[in-house]
């Protein structure tokens, strides 16, 4: 992973960028989709439990990451934090191709005041991502008189075009009430745009993924049933973008009984040992079996297997003779 930060705009905001290189081990992976993260704070910080932490927790589920320190303080109004987003999601667009990225697969993530930045920026665009995840967000005007700023009514912007959004929040949190959220979920069923919430019934404001290690040592910000909306969040966003590709499909138990059965499924480790397989591969591919007893990554695979991984070890044809000769015993 390649790590760094950059400029964006014109009013000092930094973005963190936690950027996966191509992997020859990773080819269906070498384009990404992408989270662009702004961290709660009150408009007064960004929160360091909601921003690496989520990064790398994206990461670790296939995304390339980027979280925006956005303008904050007494002389940061809100419209240049909305600024600041503006400019980060155009940078992430604009820059996708050297950022290993899809610039058609990217979503914004945000937390409290993060949240209503998040939502600001994709109710009013121009820009607008292809899927938003919101936690515990403030969005009804009248808290801004709590942060001593001006700030958007969200509801009030929510329009047909609005991507898709996860929205989660507690009914305990008693610091932005859940009626926020409620606004937000009204809003979006009244325009049209799909969407999907959680509301908890425990766990206080500021829950990051509700675990220990984002708890800042408090007991009440470890919430189990709340930290699972962030698989959730990974299952709506991976409904909307798609998932990276794969060829073949889980086997399951059907696989692990194959595996078990004389045939051209089973492992070779097992096969060269069996005395019903083993005349059938010395006769018809000696080859295999020696470069099994010598090399165990050959003895872990199967021999249809090694139609792929070995090409130069077996063929196909010797596979259907192996499977036919097996089929009649």
């Amino acid at each position: 992973m390649r790590t760094f930060t950059t400029d964006i705009g014109v009013h000092g905001a930094v973005l963190e960028c936690y950027v996966q290189e191509p992997s020859s081990e990773l080819r269906n992976a070498t384009t990404r989709p992408a989270v662009l993260i702004f961290p709660g704070g009150g408009y007064v910080l960004t929160s360091d439990r909601e921003a690496e932490p989520i990064a790398l927790a994206y990461a670790a589920k296939g995304f390339q990451a980027f979280v925006l320190r956005y303008s904050v303080g007494p002389q940061a109004s809100a419209q240049m934090a909305l600024d600041d987003a503006r400019a980060a999601l155009a940078w992430v667009v604009d820059e996708a191709p050297s950022l290993h990225t899809d610039a058609d697969r990217v979503v914004v993530v945000g937390f409290s005041a993060g949240g209503h930045l998040a939502s600001s920026l994709v109710a009013t665009g121009p820009r607008r991502p292809q899927a938003l995840v919101v936690g515990y967000p403030i969005v009804l005007a009248e808290f801004g008189r709590h942060l001593g700023k001006d700030i958007l009514n969200v509801p009030d912007h929510v329009d047909a075009q609005m991507p898709p959004t996860f929205v989660f929040s507690t009914r305990d949190d008693t610091l932005v009430p859940v009626h926020h959220t409620v606004a937000l979920v009204a809003a979006l069923e009244a325009a049209g745009v799909p969407f999907e919430t959680h509301i908890y019934m425990e766990g206080p404001h500021g829950l990051s993924l509700a675990v220990p290690a984002t708890a800042d040592g408090v007991g009440s910000s470890v919430q189990p049933a709340v930290a699972r909306w962030f698989e959730d969040s990974v299952r709506f966003i991976t409904s909307i973008l798609g998932d990276f590709p794969v060829v073949g499909a889980p086997d399951g138990f059907a696989g692990v009984q194959a595996r078990r059965t004389a045939g051209p499924d089973m492992p070779l480790r097992s096969a060269v040992t069996d005395p019903r397989v083993r005349p059938v591969l010395d006769r018809v591919v000696p080859q295999v079996v020696v470069a099994a007893e010598q090399d165990v990554l050959v003895a872990a695979l199967s021999l249809r297997q090694l139609v792929d991984a070995r090409p130069g070890l077996v063929d196909q044809a010797a596979v259907t003779a192996v499977a036919a000769e097996l089929g009649s015993l």
